[in-house]
């Protein structure tokens, strides 16, 4: 896609989604409202691929799984059919939501006495995106699979200019990308890494798409595509076998529940991280903020000591529910919240949080996207490679890009790696709910920080009453019971820091708007007015488009 072609699909944006009237804060990003239908993303043009779902009569499931597969062409460091993910739906008519688990799977020839490599084909874990993408599609979209995929085959195809954002990750990671030559003819042709403004073209991972539109999650779990992998894995040294590919199943899973000040919050289910953000809110909802500022010191310290026993108890506590038992009523009950609050000191520190009594009773790179429909439905969708470009290895000639999930998984533990096995991480999309009716969808990348973040935006719409662009753009924190440091965005008012280290705060200060923090998008629908109203952030190339 030239230039010409990508400014239109940007204009075509802005104009079925006009800016609303900024918020009374300043955003970089506008505010975006629209009537009908929504999607937020990290790209432009993988909002656009859901929005298009919409127009054409499908409902959120649809145009959710259109921008995932999307998102995976256009923002290929992040996500792609090569790594997995988890989403949460909420069926509006039904009252209802379900949770799809994509997660990726440790391989049966998994193995590692001499430690988990980060990158290479042994890092590589079964991929679920596939698999988890076509059940959502089958049980709950109205559109075949062929149709939603027509828009990822055609980027694919035709190309994307390549942005600022893109262009920064492949030269950070232009020495790995190198050594692996066909994802290096990909991203470095001529030797060299392309540059912001160079259109780039995946024609085999078109080829690739287009296969799984003819026939289905079975050309890659047990068709020709599952073939190149595993053969791919045979000859480099990987554990993945064609058995592996063969066996695996996306489930449909309960989402994990909770309560902050009036709001139903639900949330991704174990083994990833919506337990964890629940648990925070839970602590955070002890407490009463109602005379508190944005980013004032007593605020920023409460949350910080909240995220640090969730961080606590998740790592103690959380593993793939088909081999642990994970306490999620003890967890996430209002007492366990009140006991945590109680340790939480008013004007200092605690600078050793341990795992709480229930959760001692057991032994990086990612993308986030939010649809609401005509009717009310709504999806939360993250999923992502692990890090950028995952192992670093694209399968050559399907255009694939393999995730380096397996180093996920903990020495001990219920994270501890088993065959057959779910690892943890802290992914977490997650929807409020305010009396039975559906009120945002909300998620974010970031790793470690994916949860810490989503807490900052539920607070924000909740405690503050922001719009959803501001609280997306407000200066973020992040604090972790393994780390010393209370990591802050620059924009973070001097005061406050000064205040938290009287406390006992190492403040580590980053940029204004730092990707560390992710890059959050989110919808909410208005209750009084019913608008769509969406935010995308401006850490990352967000979009949002709606009519």
């Amino acid at each position: 896609m030239n230039r010409r072609l990508l400014a239109a699909a940007l204009v075509s944006v802005t104009v079925l989604a006009a800016p609303a009237t900024p918020p009374a804060a300043a955003t970089r990003n506008a505010q975006v409202t629209a009537k009908r239908g929504m999607v937020a993303s990290a790209h432009a043009l993988a909002s656009q691929a859901g929005l298009e779902m919409l127009k054409a009569g499908g409902n959120a499931v649809d145009a959710a799984v259109a921008a995932a597969f999307a998102i995976g062409v256009v923002e290929p460091n992040a996500s792609g059919i090569g790594g997995e993910g988890m989403m949460v739906i909420y069926l509006a008519a039904a009252g209802r939501a379900v949770a799809i688990d994509y997660r990726s799977v440790a391989p049966a020839a998994a193995d590692f006495p001499d430690g988990i490599p980060e990158t290479g084909h042994a890092a590589v874990a079964v991929p679920g995106t596939v698999a988890g993408l076509a059940m959502a599609q089958q049980k709950y979209g109205s559109m075949p699979l062929s149709r939603v995929l027509a828009p990822a085959i055609r980027l694919a195809d035709e190309g994307f200019v390549i942005s600022p954002t893109l262009a920064g990750v492949i030269l950070d990671n232009f020495d790995a990308i190198k050594r692996n030559a066909p994802l290096a003819r990909l991203l470095c042709p001529g030797g060299l890494p392309l540059e912001a403004g160079d259109t780039l073209k995946n024609p085999d991972l078109g080829a690739s798409l287009r296969a799984i539109a003819a026939g289905g999650a079975d050309v890659f779990y047990k068709g020709a595509l599952g073939g190149a992998l595993a053969a791919e894995m045979a000859a480099q040294g990987g554990r993945l076998s064609k058995a592996d590919l063969e066996s695996y199943r996306a489930i449909e899973r309960e989402p994990v529940r909770g309560r902050y000040r009036g709001f139903d919050i639900v949330s991704a289910p174990p083994p990833v991280g919506g337990i964890a953000l629940i648990e925070i809110l839970h602590i955070l909802d002890t407490f009463d903020l109602s005379k508190e500022a944005p980013l004032s010191p007593r605020y920023v310290h409460l949350a910080a000591e909240a995220m640090k026993r969730g961080f606590a108890d998740y790592a103690a506590a959380v593993g793939d529910p088909d081999f642990v038992t994970v306490p999620v009523a003890e967890l996430l009950s209002p007492g366990y919240a009140k006991a945590r609050a109680a340790e939480i000191k008013p004007d200092a520190i605690t600078p050793k949080v341990a795992a709480g009594a229930v959760a001692k009773q057991e032994p990086p790179s990612t993308t986030s996207l939010s649809v609401v429909d005509a009717q009310g439905n709504m999806v939360a969708l993250t999923q992502t490679i692990s890090d950028f470009f995952g192992a670093k290895v694209m399968v050559d000639g399907t255009g694939i890009i393999l995730n380096n999930e397996m180093k996920n998984f903990s020495s001990r533990g219920p994270n501890a790696l088993v065959p057959g096995k779910r690892m943890r991480t802290m992914i977490a999309p997650t929807m409020l709910l305010k009396g039975g009716t559906a009120f945002a969808a909300l998620g974010t990348p970031g790793a470690a920080r994916i949860v810490s973040t989503m807490a900052l935006l539920v607070s924000n719409l909740v405690d503050f009453r922001m719009g959803i662009q501001e609280a997306i753009e407000a200066p973020r924190f992040y604090a972790r019971d393994t780390e010393a440091d209370l990591s802050v965005e620059g924009r973070m008012p001097p005061a406050t820091t000064a205040a938290l280290a009287k406390m006992g705060y190492r403040i580590k200060a980053l940029r204004d708007f730092d990707l560390f923090f992710g890059g959050a998008q989110g919808i909410v629908i208005d209750p009084k007015t019913g608008l769509r109203v969406g935010g995308a952030d401006p850490r990352r190339d967000g979009a949002v488009a709606g009519y």
